[in-house]
């Protein structure tokens, strides 16, 4: 496997620098830049990417300690250079100063130094790189400077200060933890004309873009571990992906542990003691672990803090990344870590106020030093404390410590008041709150395993219950199955049938069962009424509430009136989310937008962000889809990507990343797993918008057969026609797919109702498509009503071919024109294509013609020279999508269907 992503994730902003500083002196002008990361950080990577296609000669710096040699990098950067363009370029008399870097260079000997041979030499070496830079452009990269010996720092220092006149940029890169180079480049970055570039870590998106560059795809948990724990270092993130499982990969381990065995005695003692806390330590904690008063611990970490080993965090300290507190933690012996746990476990138990966590901290450490009784019990408390704080996921982490540790605590139920059943039920319950799957259904499933169904029918139907709401998370139907036996055997009037009826209901909503959804819901408040139960009721009235809203074709009203403040959160949310979701349906764009972003600022205060707060955040990308603001939406869609785990809820996310792919052109494609989600099963609100997602997708990409294969996949449907709101979406895409289905397509436009605006829209939009009457006035007056700017734009564009075909030009090119300005200004580039090629074909000016803008001008420059729209927003320091859509305007006034075409009509023209 290759372990170097050929994507280059990150450092937009420092490769555009670093290109503005080139193009500086290719204009005349003087600069110079300082790339400052830690090891691993990707220094190297970005220097190499910001001079890929220029000339460019690089030296580095070697770490020998006091054995380095002189000049290092620079001799090597003559040598790359060569004898013969040395002599060449520079006069006889300067040879034997430049042979002391080039031994061999010339047979005189130097001349006897008379206090100034080191200037003389850095003179010569200043004319050598001039005269190379006259002729082209050139970057001289100093590689790890952090190691160079006092006579290259002189050297550095001198061309910095005199900077070559024209033509040439020098680049340095170097570590900023190594104390003894700092004060250097700190000088040297005040230079008017100098740029200090310092790398910070990676985001946890840019991880995610580097290891899908890796290995094709970034599964959450993959990014999740590679992030944390490398700290957002690329080099440490290869390795972690390199050795999946590893603790600390022994590539890295060496490497690692370098800088703590270069520390003074008394340092690496302080740093193996912070590396038992574990993500952090609070100084008076190390005091009292260590045994060393306040001023002699700050002064033994000063040297580990000073090297970038540790960083200083208000009043404690925590590793620059949790990879060297493995490593550190690893190389003590067995003993060594089992009496430091202790040291810890003692000194929190003794004064708790030391630690953040002393819970935590305690299940941590007596675990460490073996004291299982202990670590059960801390672990017990501290889960009671993560659920009281609504931190789910570290509830669940610490419920799973307790039943790992249950089968070595004789006196378990004691400590902790609970059997073991109770334990797997509450942990259950926990992996439900998180939306995690992957731990909750084993653990439900051995709850499951050890109930007498016969004998605790309310139990096992309230396990059941929980089982279904995590396979929800999966996207399997089997869910239903699940609530429909939970059903079965809550049978007589109780509290636990109440609970199964409200859950029950609302997933038949969700599968499109509108009908009996509302009547379980509808049973559920009057049996709730009748045991007295007030909280129970909320559910249930939202679900009856719900039903009757039919995804905005029915009576919103009792929606809209349900008090938001009587609800618990999960319900608050749902009935947000559910509003969101009509708004959508009925045209509302930005009341839906509005609505979800409420409904998922309660889902992140209550910690349920990963469970009910995924379907409102799949909405929100919806609703700035819709509205045209696709650059948010795509963040949005690339963030909840990065961060969730769930496959049924990747897969609504995928929907919108192909719908994004076919609408702009560009873009991470979808993942293999999403294409292969059957079409003609599952849940109606997947499959149909994943249906009409991949016809737009293969459409965009005029791959006909592909397009209308899925519709022949998902017209097999068995509930293709309970939801109207996902249906009409999909009928249209499958009517510009055409072929053998249309009568059939049209049929089913037909029988189907639209009861709401935006459906009218899209009824007389597949009717024209379908062969029907061709209404197209009506239809762009439907969507310019509703705000939609791609949909118009789409249909502005049907309407002039049907106007050409009609033999109507003028109509059609003032609609092509008004086309391809929506187009344009969104960055639909597929759309802007087919306006400009049809317009072209049609022999219309309308949407061409007109100069170019000068900001157009220099994209076409760019264009002309193979640039993607990423690399030129990066040389014109402008975004993605603003490239895009200079693009696509220049497409549109060249009258071309593609970036060559744009190109090579430009060179025609004398533009390019």
């Amino acid at each position: 496997m290759e372990t170097v992503s050929p994507v280059f994730a990150g450092r937009d902003a420092e490769l555009a620098a670093l290109r503005a500083a080139h193009a500086r002196v290719h204009a005349g002008g003087a600069a110079a830049v300082l790339v400052a990361g830690e090891a691993g950080g990707g220094k190297t990577r970005l220097v190499t990417e910001s001079t890929r296609d220029l000339r460019a000669l690089t030296g580095a710096c070697l770490d020998l300690g006091a054995a380095s040699l002189p000049y290092a990098p620079f001799s090597a950067i003559v040598r790359r250079i060569g004898r013969d363009a040395v002599t060449s370029l520079m006069p006889a008399g300067a040879l034997p100063e430049l042979a002391r870097l080039m031994p061999g260079l010339t047979a005189a000997a130097p001349p006897a130094d008379d206090g100034t041979g080191q200037l003389r030499l850095f003179e010569h070496l200043l004319a050598l790189f001039e005269r190379l830079g006259a002729a082209e452009p050139l970057t001289l990269v100093v590689e790890d400077a952090h190691w160079a010996d006092l006579s290259t720092r002189d050297l550095l220092s001198f061309l910095f200060r005199n900077p070559p006149r024209a033509g040439v940029l020098l680049v340095v890169t170097f570590r900023p933890e190594e104390p003894g180079t700092r004060p250097l480049f700190a000088g040297l970055a005040r230079l008017p004309h100098v740029t200090r570039l310092d790398l910070p870590p990676l985001s946890r998106t840019e991880v995610a873009d580097q290891i899908r560059g890796i290995l094709g795809a970034a599964d959450p948990s993959v990014v999740q571990d590679a992030h944390a724990r490398g700290g957002g270092n690329p080099l440490f993130v290869e390795a972690l992906v390199a050795h999946p499982g590893e603790a600390v990969p022994g590539s890295m381990r060496d490497l690692l542990l370098d800088r703590v065995h270069r520390l003074p005695g008394a340092a690496r003692t302080a740093v193996r003691a912070v590396s038992g806390a574990g993500g952090r330590a609070g100084h008076a904690l190390l005091a009292a672990v260590t045994g060393l008063p306040g001023p002699e611990l700050s002064e033994a970490l000063r040297p580990a803090v000073d090297h970038g080993l540790l960083a200083a965090d208000g009043d404690g300290y925590a590793f620059r990344h949790a990879l060297i507190r493995e490593a550190v933690h690893e190389d003590l012996l067995p003993g060594e870590r089992s009496a430091l746990h202790r040291r810890y476990a003692e000194t929190i138990q003794r004064s708790p106020g030391l630690s953040d966590t002393p819970a935590s901290a305690l299940a941590v450490h007596w675990q460490g030093c073996g004291d299982h009784a202990q670590a059960l019990a801390a672990a017990w408390q501290a889960a009671g404390e993560r659920q009281a704080a609504t931190a789910y996921a570290e509830q669940l982490a610490l419920m799973r410590r307790v039943l790992g540790l249950w089968e070595r605590v004789p006196d378990a139920a004691s400590l902790t008041g609970r059997t073991r059943h109770e334990v797997l039920e509450a942990a259950a319950e926990a992996a439900g709150a998180v939306g995690d799957p992957g731990h909750g259904l084993p653990l439900v499933q051995r709850a499951l395993d050890e109930t007498d169904r016969g004998r605790d029918p309310g139990r096992t139907a309230r396990l059941l219950a929980l089982r279904a709401q995590l396979r929800a998370y999966q996207g399997g139907e089997d869910e239903l199955d699940d609530l429909r036996e939970a059903e079965r055997l809550a049978a007589g009037p109780s509290p636990v049938r109440v609970e199964v009826l409200a859950r029950l209901g609302s997933r038949l909503l969700v599968y499109g069962e509108m009908e009996e959804g509302e009547r379980l819901g509808r049973e559920g408040l009057e049996l709730a009424a009748a045991l007295g139960l007030d909280a129970a009721g909320s559910a249930l009235e939202a679900t009856v509430a719900v039903a009757a809203a039919r995804d905005g074709d029915g009576d919103m009203a009792p929606l809209e009136r349900l008090p938001l403040r009587d609800l618990g959160v999960r319900e608050r949310v749902r009935v947000l989310n559910t509003l969101a979701h009509c708004r959508l349906n009925t045209g509302g764009l930005a009341g839906a937008l509005a609505a979800a972003d409420e409904a998922l600022a309660i889902a992140e205060h209550a910690g349920l962000v990963h469970s009910v707060g995924l379907a409102p955040a799949v909405n929100r990308i919806e609703a700035l889809y819709g509205l045209g603001r696709w650059d948010e939406a795509a963040g949005a869609l690339q963030w909840r990507l990065d961060h969730h785990h769930g496959p049924a809820f990747r897969v609504q996310l995928m929907i919108w990343r192909i719908a994004l792919l076919a609408a702009r052109g560009d873009g991470p494609p979808p993942d293999p797993e999403a294409l292969a989600v059957p079409l003609g099963t599952g849940l109606p609100q997947t499959a149909l918008p994943l249906a009409q997602a991949i016809i737009e997708w293969r459409l965009a990409g005029d791959d006909l057969p592909a397009a209308r294969a899925t519709v022949d996949a998902v017209l097999r449907h068995p509930r293709l026609t309970v939801q109207p709101c996902h249906l009409w979406p999909l009928l249209e895409a499958a009517a510009r797919a055409g072929g053998p289905r249309l009568p059939e397509i049209a049929g089913l436009a037909a029988g189907a109702p639209a009861a709401n605006p935006v459906a009218a829209a899209f009824k007389a939009s597949v009717t024209a498509l379908a062969g029907g009457p061709a209404a197209w006035d009506l239809v762009i007056g439907a969507w310019e009503d509703l705000d939609r700017p791609y949909p118009l734009a789409r249909a502005l564009f049907d309407a002039a071919r049907a106007d050409l075909a009609a033999g109507n030009r003028s109509a059609a090119a003032g609609r092509l024109d008004r086309a391809a300005g929506i187009a344009a200004r969104l960055g639909a580039a597929p759309l802007a294509r087919r306006i400009s090629e049809r317009a072209r074909r049609a022999g219309l000016t309308g949407p061409q013609g007109g100069p170019l803008t000068a900001r157009e001008s220099e994209v076409l420059r760019l264009l002309a020279r193979g640039r993607s729209n990423r690399e030129i927003a990066g040389e014109l320091f402008i975004s993605p999508k603003t490239a895009s859509v200079h693009v696509s305007h220049i497409l549109a006034k060249l009258g071309a269907a593609s970036r060559g075409e744009a190109v090579a009509a430009a060179r025609d023209r004398g533009l390019a």
